[in-house]
């Protein structure tokens, strides 16, 4: 499997790198040619061992990456965070450019003299019900020092963290995937395309995921773990205490647009997943949660027209990590990780 995969694995890193075939084979100084490269993406042969020196020089990465055993990424906890949506071959494309960029990401800290090591703060929290989900998104508030109020960058927060963000195209209804590099260096990718997204479902998606990297969920619960990690990203996004007093209170007959369009600029949370929450602690009825989304969010996923998160827009929102190369710039051929900003 390992020498099938190496025609994915040379594919990805090119293109992550940003090069044509021609301009890989200009950057191994002729060592290979441009047939070669396309005969090795095809699958249809294997570099000998002075081709791959020279191919892996030219992208800036072992030679153990071709052979998958650079850093081991946590594949069964990526087909779990997919859902089930992606196809192998895309599953296997997706490890292969998450090795890649981990490789590149780790070695740039390294050589920037600050290795982040991740420390889960809620290990072994168990989340089987909603009232596990509220407690375990207090207590990494508690952790992390966010207090109550709003988290203005939760991208910021989890590269602070120690968690590596990397932006992604995914398919259709994914939004978010995360899983582990050699059992300690938490990933998440993010599909950030403005087309697909909001700024408030980029920042729940993040939350999603984060609840899959830091938490435990017991089998046979009452709640399927995907319904777990939404409940702790709206109460992690948006406690309970907060949501409470923001509302003037546990129970509420109605909910007025305008209250929550002020509280989605202010929190950046959708007004669906406030609605969710209220009816969660049950500050409201079930025939008004109903109401809400028959008559209103279902009639408007995107929630046009119905404010924006006013303390960031998407493209400061969306941060995460890319690879930047700098052909001209660098004889080494190293590229620059930078953060994302379009």
């Amino acid at each position: 499997m390992i020498n099938e995969s190496f025609s994915i694995r040379l594919r990805e890193a090119r293109q992550m790198m940003g090069l044509s075939m021609d301009k890989l084979v200009e950057r191994t100084n002729g060592a290979i040619t441009k047939q070669s490269i396309s005969r090795y993406e095809k699958g249809i042969m294997r570099p000998k061992r002075d081709a791959l020196q020279a191919i892996a020089k030219a992208l800036n990465i072992s030679e153990e990456y071709f052979e998958g055993t650079n850093l081991k990424i946590d594949m069964p906890m990526l087909r779990t965070t997919s859902n089930g949506k992606l196809s192998e071959d895309e599953l296997q494309a997706l490890e292969a450019k998450l090795s890649f960029w981990a490789e590149q990401y780790l070695t740039k800290e390294k050589e920037a003299g600050f290795p982040t090591r991740f420390k889960n703060p809620v290990k072994g929290t168990k989340v089987s019900t909603l009232e596990d989900a509220i407690h375990a998104a207090d207590l990494l508030r508690e952790k992390w020092h966010c207090g109550d109020g709003p988290i203005a960058s939760i991208l910021r927060l989890l590269e602070r963290k120690g968690i590596m963000i990397l932006a992604a195209t995914l398919p259709d209804y994914v939004f978010g995937m995360s899983t582990w590099a050699d059992k300690k260096h938490p990933l998440m990718v993010l599909d950030m395309r403005q087309k697909k997204t909001t700024v408030e479902r980029l920042r729940f998606t993040a939350a999603h995921e984060l609840a899959h990297l830091l938490l435990a969920f017991p089998v046979n619960a009452e709640l399927d773990i995907e319904k777990r990690c939404n409940k702790f990203a709206g109460f992690f996004l948006f406690t309970r205490q907060a949501l409470i007093e923001e509302m003037g209170g546990e129970k509420r007959d109605v909910l007025t647009l305008e209250e929550m369009i002020d509280l989605r600029e202010v929190y950046g949370i959708s007004i669906a997943a406030q609605v969710h929450a209220a009816w969660d602690i049950r500050m409201i009825s079930r025939e008004h949660y109903d109401w809400w989304f028959d008559e209103k969010i279902k009639k408007n996923r995107l929630e046009v027209g119905w404010g924006e998160y006013i303390f960031l827009r998407l493209s400061e929102e969306r941060r995460g990590w890319k690879l930047e190369q700098e052909n001209d710039k660098n004889e080494n051929g190293r590229i620059n990780i930078t953060y994302i900003s379009r």
